[in-house]
């Protein structure tokens, strides 16, 4: 299917939609909405009997992931992944344990979308759920996308790649998927339940808020506790001149803050200031951009 993508900033929607090539923290992510039509022939996602005979045990897979993103199963979190020593992966760990000490319980009414991928080896799943709080009675919906495979043990994985170790081609088929009928209606699903609960209950603008801000620097303070103080990288700063930086394949934030300010957790710093080129997403850079380094 050919489709064009129109980007609509929306404000008041907390759906992650796209390709998420990690293990998503609790809150939901970014505010794009995007929306697929149909521009030429279009041809529907078919699943081949193999395919979807697998599509339960996905489904459950995933839905079990998801389950463990709670207090009482964040330790098993590094069975669910295919690489559980990336640094993507600790983050993100060390993320959700500064959710739990803000009260963040976990998901509950677990929806999964998942189609195959062509290549038999990779799906793509939409996985959603209502967040649990101590601070409200009830869950509040949230949505992201994650790419699975299965490895040579034949075990199911998710895929923490960022997308610098997969072909222009499967990244393609990945987001076309993304976009496909069944993807985006599961993604307004969302989106609708999510702006009917603001209309509803608008102090929850406000919570969201601020909780994500304390998440920020309880997960700050995590980190300068727990990792190392790079002397090296320090004195690499110090060396590099570079006011800016283009974005290449495969970047990411942490990995650029690493590089060019000594220390990785100067991430969302990074982002602060480059927000206007990167956009609401800090988990979406575009190739050829310039960050500003100071």
């Amino acid at each position: 299917m050919t489709v064009t993508v129109r980007r609509k900033k929306l404000q008041s929607v907390a759906v992650s939609l796209g390709i998420v090539f990690a293990v998503c923290g609790f809150l939901p992510g970014g505010r794009i909405l995007c929306e697929a039509e149909e521009t030429g022939t279009s041809s529907a996602v078919v699943q081949t009997g193999a395919a979807a005979g697998e599509e339960q045990e996905i489904v459950e897979f995933v839905t079990a992931y998801r389950k463990a993103c709670s207090p009482e199963g964040i330790d098993t979190l590094q069975d669910y992944v295919d690489d559980p020593e990336k640094q993507d992966f600790q983050t993100d760990l060390l993320r959700n344990q500064a959710t739990f000490k803000l009260g963040i319980k976990g998901w509950e009414n677990i929806k999964v979308v998942a189609c195959p991928m062509s290549d038999g080896k990779h799906w793509v799943a939409s996985v959603s759920g209502d967040l649990i709080t101590e601070d409200f009675d009830f869950g509040i919906p949230g949505l992201n996308v994650v790419l699975l495979e299965r490895n040579e043990k034949g075990e199911l994985k998710i895929v923490l790649d960022n997308g610098s170790g997969f072909s222009d081609v499967f990244l393609r088929e990945v987001q076309e998927i993304s976009l496909s009928d069944a993807m985006q209606d599961h993604n307004n699903e969302i989106a609708v339940a999510y702006n009917a609960l603001l209309a509803e209950h608008p102090e929850l603008v406000e919570w969201l808020e601020s909780t994500q801000m304390a998440i920020d620097e309880e997960l700050s303070e995590i980190l300068e506790e727990t990792l190392p103080v790079r002397t090296d990288a320090k004195e690499k700063k110090a060396d590099t001149k570079k006011d800016t930086y283009t974005v290449q394949k495969g970047d990411c934030l942490w990995d650029i803050a690493q590089e060019y300010l000594g220390e990785g957790m100067l991430w969302s710093a990074l982002y602060e200031t480059n927000k206007v080129v990167i956009g609401d997403n800090p988990d979406l850079l575009y190739v050829g951009i310039t960050l500003q380094l100071n």
